[in-house]
């Protein structure tokens, strides 16, 4: 009763985790020689380029989740079954050796850029908002706003990024 009161005490603290016009403002820079030629395009927000959800291969999408996130499907943005795992494995191991975050706990995460310095309380109030976002958005939409968020590496933020980054593809339009 305790975690449910306090997932119902954030709820009216859910934030905009969805801020695209942020990035719809943002346009590239571009650098040119002496010619007039481009000699290159420097992305800000990180270098992302968001897509939606029809632009992203269904192939992508099963493979994030069956690496991140096996019962994505299954779970409201806490994976009980998940914690508990976690939980035996880092007992037994005698420390952290597993994670428990699903992938809505990693975008909320990710979302409130709480990336350090990361409290028991921190790591309650990402669930509690996981649950409540779960609630507000479909699978895919979370799962949509997730691949267009998450570092890919060199400098890749997002799907669509890392398939231009890695593949040198791009989506058309």
């Amino acid at each position: 009763s305790t975690v449910f009161g306090m997932m119902m005490a954030v709820a009216s603290e859910l934030p905009n985790l969805e801020d695209r016009q942020q990035y719809k403002v943002s346009k590239p820079s571009i650098m040119y020689d002496d010619r007039g030629q481009v000699i290159t395009r420097l992305r800000n927000n990180q270098n992302r380029i968001l897509v939606t959800s029809q632009q992203i291969s269904p192939t992508m999408k099963q493979a994030v989740v069956a690496i991140e996130d096996k019962r994505f499907y299954e779970h409201t943005g806490v994976d009980a079954r998940g914690i508990g795992r976690a939980l035996v494995a880092d007992v037994m191991g005698g420390g952290a050796k597993q994670g428990a975050s699903t992938i809505t706990q990693q975008f909320v995460k990710n979302a409130l850029a709480a990336q350090n310095q990361r409290t028991v309380m921190q790591k309650l109030r990402e669930s509690a908002l996981a649950y409540h976002l779960e609630n507000q958005w479909t699978k895919d939409k979370v799962l949509t706003e997730y691949l267009n968020a998450i570092y890919f590496g060199n400098g890749a933020y997002g799907i669509e990024s890392a398939a231009q980054t890695y593949f040198a593809t791009a989506h058309p339009g």
